[in-house]
């Protein structure tokens, strides 16, 4: 018996996560953020992390709420984590997933001229996640697109940029996937995964 079904199904795009003045505050903080570092990658089954811009060349801001003094970052934080978890959810009622998760992460990322990250899957034996998610802050850059590249015979996918727009896929080894090198302006986006 032959199984045919298509792995773009399992990607989910929800447009318009929140209001345009709330967006536009969120934008303005990423620019006059001081607080971004360089983004690592995950190197071995332990969990060590180091940086090489020849795989990832981004810069991170980790959301934290516990911990932090600035109640500013905890609101947004805490706002994201929803998005997030509304996402999440809405991806397992609309294709009857039956996963309890937890998010464990939470970054916003900026990706200045050349900024990119090369094909890769976000699931390892020392973080074994099971949801990732990509909220897109902005389109006013060229490049930087999203790009799957299913492990079934190389076929392609590439989600088009558009402002506040939230996609979620399994992260598994089924979703091997790149951001482009951005060519003109800055991109930023938020990024989550979950257990």
């Amino acid at each position: 018996m032959e199984i045919n079904f298509s792995l773009d199904k399992f990607i989910k795009v929800t447009d318009n996560v929140f209001p345009e003045h709330v967006l536009n505050n969120l934008i303005k903080i990423c620019k006059e953020s001081d607080k971004f570092d360089e983004a690592r990658i995950v190197i071995d089954t332990e969990g060590g992390e180091k940086i090489n811009p020849k795989i990832r060349k981004t810069l991170s801001w980790p959301m934290n709420n516990i911990g932090i003094e600035s109640l500013t970052e905890v609101h947004w934080a805490n706002l994201l984590h929803n998005v997030f978890t509304r996402g999440i959810n809405k991806y397992k009622e609309d294709l009857d997933v039956q996963h309890n998760f937890k998010i464990n992460d939470i970054q916003i990322l900026k990706y200045n001229l050349g900024g990119h990250y090369k094909l890769h899957i976000d699931h390892s034996p020392s973080i074994p996640r099971t949801f990732s998610c990509i909220f897109l802050l902005n389109d006013d850059y060229e490049g930087g697109d999203l790009l799957f590249k299913f492990p079934n015979g190389g076929t392609e996918m590439k989600i088009e940029k558009v402002k506040n727009r939230l996609i979620v896929w399994p992260s598994n080894f089924l979703y091997p996937h790149a951001v482009l090198p951005v060519t003109s302006g800055e991109r930023y986006s938020v990024v989550a995964w979950a257990l």
